[in-house]
């Protein structure tokens, strides 16, 4: 043999032997010449599975169990062939285990001559059970039939789809088990529901895994062995199944210790989640996520084992870190504008799965979150409580995470500027109200001179106000300020999730809020007059048509539209006005982001414009006020209101225009004062 050969086989003997290492005999020929060099062929052991960090296919967890069994023989407290009293730090093991790593469910299960007790705990309801029945657990019995209670303990594991299992095989001894059936394999093979993230720890309190144990382990592709020295109590908190659930991508929990090299793998989203960073700082890890990702997107975060022979440390994140939640803004038109006291509701609807936390409020805006239980749609009521004229702040809803998502901003405007009216009451006889400074009345002044100023003065102001009425009434009225004609409407598309939306010209899509049963105009639901009298009711099929109006043409493709027509899911309508006359714009001017129908609010001279999604406020001033000019809605064209001392008088009514009040229904008329609460009938748009 030559001296090379010699010292490589000397080096491979002192390094100890390799797993799985196989040294091949010289050929015949070459051992019996001798002039041949020895054939040394090394052979890498294979790859435990689970030590790559991949992401498992399937269901994968979204909660954690930890399941500990426990010896309770009497030589975990040092009695016969015990070495130490360990016994109770231990149980402070497990507890300080419960109690870090938080899983939401514990099953305990003691042995000593095969299973002693098994209890389940359900957290965080069953923490105070818990905490007693751990206290009470004793150990003082006999023998350590360890195989035969771990699999006995394992067997009956289940929903490995939703738990990420850590099992924890806490003894001081050895098996003796006078049964020869029960053996390490065997026990670590009767977890037959076991997911792809559980694992076992079998841990040895002062003695040595045994040899049949040790290669069970090895063989395995989930347990791995730790042996601690005599009177130790263990460290399991960093060890087990870990599921986070992850609302900010810059902290991501990383159970490791600083430097600890990390790999993710995100699967499918791959392509959007990486490692900002590739260790972990201060227990906490780093990603850099783009685009959108569905709620509960899993994610593997891995780490190197810590020792060898053990596995690789993962953790399943569930990301919800999108940029934002899974709102649709169902009234995008609504007026965000706001005068002091004002109010706007926006309404969205809440994807399936999404939790829209709770409402962050800037300062000078009041609002609340209205939402009915386990239902999808969500209303945000903001109002103008101090907002500045011209200053724009954003409100916001913040996760359970921390995370706060921006929603629309809301702009602050001036109010209208009240007058001060002053209101001079005489009564014949009483003296008049002293002025500052003045002194005091002199008995001795004739009554006759002033009276006759008094009725001069009088006389002057009825005949300016005659003139001013006559020239008021000559003038004609301005008309209402042009609006801005709104994109037309070209398309309807219903959607597979049975949602309704309007296509514009330029492609822009609005959702429009529709009832889940009952007929509806989809004119009136949109705020949209030249879809007026078209009529839907959503069926078990689809969206039957109840109504098509003559001068207005709905096709699917080449076919036109007509009653009882029903339209599937996932469809697009086109849209055409048949008949010009049909104006498609709104009439509402400045009012049409409140919604139909329209209601009237009088708080002393202040006018409240109320609708479903918010309300107008307009202070008026003394003389006539038109609100179609003040609102620039034609609609309202020769509405017209006054002041009448603190309350507002009807002044004039066009025709076509209904007011009512609201408690009884009853028709107002010109001449008479506005009630509390009235309601606003409009002329319909044909």
């Amino acid at each position: 043999m030559r001296p090379a050969a010699v010292l490589m086989l000397t080096a491979l003997l002192a390094s100890g032997p390799l797993p799985h290492a196989q040294v091949a005999p010289a050929q015949a020929a070459q051992a019996q010449s001798g002039s041949a060099a020895p054939s040394v062929t090394l052979r890498r052991a294979p790859q435990v599975p689970g030590a790559v960090c991949t992401l498992p296919t399937g269901p994968l967890p979204t909660q954690t169990r930890a399941v500990f069994i426990l010896d309770t023989s009497g030589s975990m407290r040092g009695i016969g062939d015990g070495k130490a009293d360990i016994f109770g730090p231990v149980k402070a093991a497990v507890n300080a285990y419960v109690r870090t790593r938080k899983p939401d469910r514990v099953d305990l299960v003691t042995f000593d001559s095969g299973p002693r007790s098994r209890r389940g705990y359900a957290f965080p309801g069953d923490e105070a059970r818990w905490n007693a029945e751990l206290g009470a657990v004793q150990a003082d019995g006999r023998n350590t039939y360890l195989y035969r209670s771990v699999a006995e303990a394992l067997a009956p594991l289940d929903a490995a789809g939703r738990y990420a299992t850590s099992v924890f095989v806490l003894t001081d001894g050895i098996d003796n088990d006078p049964d020869p059936a029960q053996t390490a394999a065997r026990a670590l093979a009767a977890f037959h529901a076991r997911g792809p993230l559980d694992t076992l720890h079998y841990v040895a309190l002062g003695t040595e895994i045994p040899a049949d144990a040790r290669a069970a382990l090895q063989e395995s592709r989930y347990a791995q062995g730790l042996t601690l020295p005599v009177g130790q109590a263990p460290t399991l908190t960093g060890l087990g199944s870990t599921v986070v659930t992850v609302t900010d991508p810059a902290r991501v929990p990383a159970p490791f210790p600083d430097g600890t090299p990390l790999t993710l793998a995100a699967g499918e989203a791959g392509g959007q989640v990486r490692l900002a960073e590739g260790e972990a700082r201060g227990g906490w890890a780093r990603l850099s996520v783009s685009g959108r990702l569905p709620s509960g997107t899993p994610a593997l975060l891995c780490a190197p084992p810590s020792a060898p022979g053990e596995g690789v440390r993962r953790v399943l994140l569930r990301l919800n870190v999108g940029p934002e939640p899974g709102l649709t803004w169902l009234n995008p038109g609504a007026d965000r504008t706001l005068r002091p006291g004002e109010t706007v509701t926006l309404r969205y609807r809440l994807d399936a799965g999404t939790d829209p936390g709770r409402l962050t409020l800037p300062p000078g805006l009041a609002g609340e979150l209205l939402r009915l239980p386990g239902g999808r749609e969500l209303a945000v009521r903001l109002k103008n409580a101090g907002l500045a004229g011209g200053r724009a702040v954003t409100p916001g809803l913040t996760s359970a995470g921390g995370r706060t998502f921006p929603l629309p901003a809301i702009t602050g405007t001036e109010g209208s500027r009240t007058v001060p009216v002053i209101i001079l009451n005489v009564s014949p006889g009483s003296p008049p109200a002293a002025s500052p400074g003045a002194g005091p009345p002199s008995g001795k002044s004739p009554r006759l001179p002033g009276l006759l100023l008094g009725a001069l003065l009088l006389l002057a102001l009825l005949g300016g106000g005659l003139l001013a009425w006559r020239r008021r009434r000559v003038r004609p009225s301005p008309p209402a300020a042009p609006s801005s004609a709104p994109p037309g409407v070209e398309g309807i598309q219903y959607s597979e999730d049975r949602t309704l939306a309007l296509v514009g010209a330029a492609g822009l899509v609005t959702a429009v809020p529709t009832p889940l049963g009952g007929p509806f105009d989809l004119g009136q639901m949109a705020r949209v007059p030249h879809l007026s009298g078209l009529r839907f009711e959503q069926d078990r099929v689809g969206l039957r048509v109840l109504r098509v109006p003559a001068d207005l043409e709905v096709s699917q493709g080449a076919r036109l539209l007509r009653g009882d027509d029903v339209i599937r899911p996932g469809t697009l309508l086109g849209v055409a006005v048949a008949r010009p006359a049909r104006s498609p714009y709104p009439p509402l001017g400045t009012l049409v982001g409140l919604g139909l129908p329209l209601r009237l609010r009088t708080d002393g001279v202040t006018l409240h414009v109320t609708g479903p999604y918010g309300d107008h406020a307009l202070t008026l001033r003394p003389g006539i006020t038109d609100l179609g000019t003040a609102f620039g809605a034609a609609a309202l064209q020769g509405l017209k209101l006054t002041l009448s001392g603190p309350r507002i008088l009807l002044a004039a009514l066009p025709a076509g225009v209904t007011l009512r009040r609201a408690e009884d229904g009853a028709e107002l008329r010109p001449g008479t004062y506005l009630p509390t609460q009235v309601q606003l009938e409009l002329p319909a748009v044909d």
